[in-house]
Parts: C-alpha cells; sequence; structure tokens
C-alpha cells in the first residue's frame, strides 16, 4: 500500500555524492553533536564530511526507512513501529526526533523507553510491529550515539542491500523540506507491557538452561555499563537464587566508563595490581570481584563455590563472563569463543538429537574454538563479522524446519510453486552474497499469509511451534568473540509458540552459568580454573587496533591498501598455501588465509571497524605458527600506526600533544597538557593510547612513550 507522504524535494547536493552505505556492521554509530555548532547545515553532510551525527540526523533516518517499508507494502498507514533506546541521551532530544521521524512518515510509534536491545527486539515480534528501531551506539563511549534496525517478522538486521537502498533514500532526502513535515502517524507509550514481556520471557525456563541448579556459594557481581540493563536488572535478578552485587548502574555516571565489555575485549587474565594500581584502577566491577574473592579466598580453594561477574555492554545485548582465580589472586575473563564453547558442549550434553547442530562464529573467532566446536559433534560455519550474519543462519534455519513441516501437510500446486520461487530467491542471494533482509522477510511473509488466507491460521501456527522445539531446529548457536552468544529460546505469544534467536547479554550469561555447573567435574582446583581459562587448546588470537583511521585509505582502490598488501606478500610462510580472500559481504576487508592441506591453519585480515573510528590488525592461527604471526605484528602493524591515521581529527592532534610532550621525559597525566582540550576525554585518549594502542604506558604515576608510540610520532612530524 502506497503511504501519504509529505512531498520532499531531494537535496540535489546530497544527491550527488558517490557513496553505496553510510552504515557500518551494525547500523549508524558517530560523535554527537548539535547541528547548529557545526559547519554543516544539513544533517546528512555532517556525518559524511565530519563524522558527526545530529538528531536531525536521527529523524530523517528512522523517517527514510519507515518511507520504505510503506512504498513496498511491507507497512500499512499507522502501522505499530517499536523504538527504544539505552540510557545515554540524558537531554531526550536525539530520542524525540527519531520519534518524529516515524510519525511524519505516517505510522505509530510505539515508544517503550530504555530497554535492553533483546527486550525492544522481542516486544515487535509480540506486537507484529513493522519493525524496531534501537537508539544506542552499543559498547561505544557515551558522546556517541547511533540506530539499529531490526525487521518486523523475522528480526533480521539489515543487510548490505538493505543499507544501499536506505543510504540512497537519504541522500535524496531534503531535510529543509522534512523538518517542516506534519505529523501524520499516532504515538502510544508501551514501557511496561514491552519490560514486563522481557520479564516474563526471562523467566521461562525454556529460554535460559540454569534449570533447577543451585546457586549457593554462588556470589554474582553484575555490571549493567550503566546502560539499558540498569533499570530492570534488579527484577531480572528476583528468579536468580544467588547473592548477587550490582554495580555500575546509573546512567548519570557515563554509560560504558570504565565500566562494561568495552575495555576488557582481548584480555583474557587481569591480576590484582593491574586493578588496584594499573590499567585497571577505578573499575568497579573488577574491584569489587576481587574483594568478595579475597574474602572467600581460602574457601575458594577449597570448595564449589564462585565469584563471577555478569558484564554487559550498553544496551545489553553482549556478556563476558568474570571468575575470581583464587590461586592467582585475580580475574579469568571468558570472552564470547569461552562461552560459545562451554554452551555448545552443554547442547550436546543435553541433545537428544541424532543429526549434528550448526555452530556459526565470525573470522575474528580463534581458529582453534571451530575445530574444537566440530570435534565435540557440531557442524561448523564461518560468517563475517556482525551478529546480524549469525541471525542470518538462525533464520534460514528456522524457515527450512518450517518449510519442511509444510511439505508434510500442504499438496496444493500453487504453493509449490511459490515454495520455489521463494527458494530460487535465497539461493541467488547466497550465490551472489547480495543479502536483503527486507526481500527475504517480504518473501516468507507472503508465501506464510497466503497459507492463512488459502488453508488455515493453524497450520502456521503448528509450523512456528515445530521450529521452536530444540530438536527441530539445525541451528544451535552462534558466537563473536566480542561476547554475543545467540541460542534458540521461545516466545509463547497469541496462541502460538515461536522460535526467538535475540542477542541477550542476561540469556548469555545464564546459560554460560549453566553450561560451567553442569561440565564443571570437581571442586576448586589450579586444575580448574585452567580448564575455565582454557577449555580447548588455544590457538593465537591477536588483534591491534588503529585508532582515530581515515577509513577510506583501505579502500579498494587505495594506494597505501595496495602498498600493505605487498608488505603481507613479502612475509613468507614455509610449507603453507596462501590466499587473499575477497569478502563481498566487506570488501574492503583485506583478508589472507594460509592452508595446510587445503585447511585453513592461520588467518591475518585488516578491516575497518564498522562501530568505532578505527581499523584492525587481526591475527589468527595454530599455536606453533605464533612465529610467523609475531613477525607480522611487527611489521605490519607499525606501518599501520603511521600511515593510516587521520591527521585531521581531533583526537589525533591530542594523541600528538600527548606523544610530544612524553618523548622529552615520563609525566604525569597532569602534565600532558589534554584537559583543556575542548571536547576531547582525557580518560578515554590515555585508555586508547596506552591499553589499546600501546603507543604509551604507565609506571607508577607517570607516563612514558613506547616504541610504538615513537613510531607514531615520527609519522606526526614529517
Amino acid at each position: 500500500m502506497k503511504s501519504e507522504l509529505p512531498s520532499l524535494k531531494p537535496n540535489i547536493s546530497n544527491a550527488s555524492i558517490s557513496i553505496e552505505r553510510i552504515q557500518g556492521t551494525d547500523g549508524i554509530r558517530a560523535t554527537i553533536c548539535r547541528l547548529e555548532d557545526i559547519s554543516s547545515s544539513d544533517p546528512l553532510a555532517a556525518l559524511l564530511d565530519e563524522g558527526l551525527v545530529t538528531k536531525e540526523f536521527f529523524e530523517l533516518y528512522t523517517y527514510a526507512y519507515c518511507q520504505e517499508l510503506l512504498e513496498v507494502g511491507f507497512a500499512s498507514k499507522l502501522d505499530p513501529v517499536v523504538i527504544g533506546w539505552d540510557p545515554r541521551d540524558l537531554s531526550g532530544h536525539f530520542n524525540e526526533a527519531a520519534v518524529c521521524g516515524i510519525r511524519k512518515a505516517g505510522l505509530t510509534a510505539v515508544v517503550v523507553d530504555v530497554l535492553p536491545t533483546p527486550a525492544i527486539s522481542l516486544y515487535q515480534l509480540h506486537i507484529r510491529a513493522a519493525c524496531a528501531f534501537v537508539l544506542t551506539a552499543s559498547h561505544n563511549p557515551e558522546d556517541q550515539n547511533g540506530i539499529k534496525i531490526f525487521l518486523g517478522n523475522s528480526n533480521l538486521k539489515l543487510f548490505p542491500e538493505d543499507d544501499k537502498r536506505l543510504t540512497q533514500r537519504c541522500l535524496n532526502l531534503n531535510y529543509k523540506d522534512l523538518r517542516k513535515a506534519p505529523l501524520l502517524g499516532d504515538l502510544r507509550n508501551d514501557h511496561l507491557p514491552a519490560r514486563q514481556l522481557f520479564l516474563n520471557f526471562m523467566a521461562d525456563l525454556n529460554n535460559h538452561w540454569l534449570g533447577d541448579h543451585s546457586l549457593a556459594g554462588i556470589t554474582i557481581i553484575v555490571d549493567t555499563a550503566n546502560g539499558a540493563f540498569s533499570q530492570i536488572i534488579l527484577e531480572l535478578l528476583e528468579n536468580i537464587e544467588a547473592d548477587y552485587v550490582i554495580t555500575n548502574c546509573d546512567p548519570i555516571q557515563g554509560i560504558n566508563r570504565h565500566s562494561g565489555v568495552a575495555d576488557l575485549e582481548g584480555v583474557d587474565f587481569i591480576n590484582a595490581q593491574e586493578i588496584m594500581e594499573g590499567s585497571f584502577f577505578g573499575y568497579e566491577t573488577l574491584g569489587e570481584i576481587l574483594r568478595k574473592g579475597r574474602e572467600q579466598q581460602d574457601k575458594l580453594r577449597t570448595s564449589s563455590d564462585l565469584v563471577i561477574g555478569f558484564v554487559f555492554d550498553g544496551d545489553g545485548d553482549r556478556c563476558f563472563l568474570l571468575v575470581y582465580e583464587p590461586f592467582l589472586d585475580g580475574i579469568l575473563v571468558l570472552g564470547g569463543d569461552v562461552q560459545a564453547f562451554f554452551q555448545a558442549k552443554f547442547l550436546i550434553k543435553n541433545s537428544n538429537c541424532d543429526y549434528p547442530y550448526l555452530f556459526v562464529n565470525t573470522v575474528e573467532s580463534d581458529l582453534e574454538a571451530g575445530r574444537a566446536i566440530q570435534e565435540a559433534g557440531f557442524e561448523i560455519m564461518q560468517s563475517p563479522v556482525g551478529d546480524k550474519w549469525i541471525l542470518w543462519q538462525a533464520f534460514y534455519s528456522a524457515w527450512q524446519t518450517r518449510q519442511k513441516f509444510y511439505i508434510g501437510k500442504i499438496n496444493d500446486l500453487k504453493f509449490k510453486i511459490m515454495l520455489e520461487e521463494a527458494n530460487v530467491k535465497f539461493d541467488q542471494m547466497v550465490s551472489n552474497s547480495s543479502f536483503d533482509a527486507l526481500s527475504a522477510t517480504q518473501t516468507i511473509k507472503t508465501l506464510e499469509n497466503w497459507i492463512r488466507e488459502n488453508i488455515n491460521e493453524e497450520l502456521v501456527m503448528s509450523a512456528y511451534k515445530h521450529a521452536s522445539g530444540r530438536e527441530n531446529t539445525y541451528f544451535a548457536i552462534g558466537s563473536e568473540e566480542s561476547g554475543h552468544v545467540i541460542t534458540l529460546a521461545k516466545m509463547d505469544t497469541f496462541e502460538r509458540s515461536a522460535p526467538v534467536f535475540i542477542g541477550n547479554g542476561f540469556k548469555c550469561a545464564l546459560n554460560s552459568l549453566a553450561a560451567i555447573l553442569t561440565l564443571r567435574r570437581s571442586k576448586n582446583t589450579p586444575k580448574f580454573f585452567s580448564w575455565l581459562k582454557n577449555p580447548f587448546p588455544p590457538g593465537i588470537q591477536k588483534s591491534f587496533p588503529v585508532y582515530y583511521v581515515d577509513k577510506t585509505l583501505l579502500d579498494e582502490d587505495s594506494l597505501l591498501r595496495k602498498e600493505l598488501k605487498e608488505k603481507l606478500d613479502e612475509l613468507k610462510w614455509v610449507d603453507k598455501e596462501v590466499e587473499i580472500v575477497k569478502s563481498q559481504e566487506e570488501p574492503e576487508m583485506l583478508l589472507q588465509r594460509v592452508l595446510e592441506n587445503g585447511l585453513p591453519v592461520a588467518a591475518v585480515f585488516i578491516r575497518n571497524s564498522g562501530t568505532e573510528d578505527k581499523l584492525t590488525l587481526y591475527l589468527r592461527g595454530r599455536e606453533e605458527l605464533s612465529g610467523n604471526l609475531d613477525n607480522i605484528a611487527e611489521t605490519i602493524y607499525p606501518f599501520l600506526l603511521s600511515a593510516f591515521k587521520n591527521k585531521a581529527n581531533p583526537m589525533v592532534q591530542a594523541e600528538k600533544i600527548v606523544l610530544s610532550c612524553l618523548k622529552e621525559k615520563a609525566k604525569r597525566t597532569s602534565e600532558l597538557k589534554i584537559n583543556n582540550i575542548p571536547n576531547i576525554s582525557a580518560d578515554r585518549l590515555l585508555h586508547e593510547m596506552s591499553s589499546r594502542q600501546k603507543l604509551i604506558r604507565k609506571i607508577g604515576e607517570f607516563w612514558n612513550i613506547t616504541e610504538l608510540g615513537l613510531i607514531c610520532l615520527e609519522n606526526y612530524e614529517t
């Protein structure tokens, strides 16, 4: 159905811009600002030219996507669209603008306020909304914001083809016209029912694995990252019979500030000194785990008691598990790979299935994790970076299950033709790597609506109920090292049971804890904690980030990319086959795969972050190849640091000031001349320079420059 949309004349200047996608790995994320405070008068130009996002852009972006849903007939006038957010927008201006965009397009904005991302996407499915907007920058710093989109009916996130269409719509809209457009859609607030739905969902034992596990002797420290879980965590924990402490539960203190998963990525163990006076000094959760652990240290060495941390990101779809290690007096950090392994072993142990489950992880994961899970009995598949690719495999698997159910029940020529056309479309998406969430969702929606109209509604309900059984669905688990671990859940609504696949940090935490309790074989010993840290023989898994980069320098036609590829080619692998793999989903990623007897044994890839202003060198491989991978790091990382920085970025200019100060001599933080630089977070800058890029290091009260820092400074000074 066509909508009665206001006539918006294209913005000629923007329409002429040659750009395919303004989105990153998961929607939009950028530093926030007021449009009136910058040189650009157009919100899209502010994003494209200055990397800044305004409330006006939020309005334009939600309007543009709702416009598409109406024009293709996926939504009709006044249909509901769910919108919620994490608590970073304390002013409410960005949230209000996004709501206005929905209403100006002619749809009903169903506001659920502050809730975790899994609760927002779940409520969308519950009320059969056209889509859901989640306003969040996830684990990014508090001075950033963004938008994630979940498509109605499928709960898929947008794929590259969707992003391209939405980008072109944005480029062809004129915000001056949109600003004057009337509100055509309705507004309602469903915070309380959305909140209650999620509480009921997480209380359902079908949706996590704790079951009748006793948590006596387990102390849980819950870190909400001052984010979306902060306003609902107490009620969620009412069903968890354990001693718990809640930390970082005040959004006023700043979302993700010294909290959450962001600063724990790439870390597998934190010693006490780092917490008391080192790089993790001031991290409330780590300090509390250390304190609780030391209080019980003797008992923890001889019993089955545990001190555990649940650590979420700002919007609540990811989780790291932290465990106090009483023999080493430190904290184990269990990321996505380790948690996924435990959960996979749990599923195998409790499976009645006579065929292998599917396990999906991304190219960022430890190669040995996939190998270990395959040996446990799973079929494995590797996807591009981003949980949207995991959600695709889950969605497609659930559809295959329902399809087999329909085939056994429907003997109709029209149905068979429609089904064949649907399968051809999906095959083309896969073979051409042209994934399109809207087209895929609409295809299945159309087919199942035909079944409702020509056979009966009950058959569709039965198919969904069938697919919600763990034994019937091929997809079992998907994970990212960053803390996304996705498994099957079930939603009972509208008199039907339906399978649900959602990134849900709280569900992940409960499932990982249940898996550990089920799989453990002994009381606490050094061997037990070693098993927690390394449940499978780990491979090399190192990441080297470069912040404040010019992302265009990694484009396919870039001269620097060519030089980078030449440097990789010069680094020889003895008795190994080396291939450069082009990713259709992420063409700017430079991926070198190393094979032995046709099987991957190592991977080197450089990719721009889709969520932050950085690129990263990733090294993955077997332990025996550590020398080769270290050689690559020593050669490639300094080159990335010296060549790919964006010298116009204010953070780069602040970085140069710090390095120049330290080149002369070691200095205290107060002596680094950065507190007076406007719009620069000194804490963030120093953390990214030290813990992340290793340009500087702190010894006692004093900061020192490293060899990498000198290399970086030399480039700044030329």
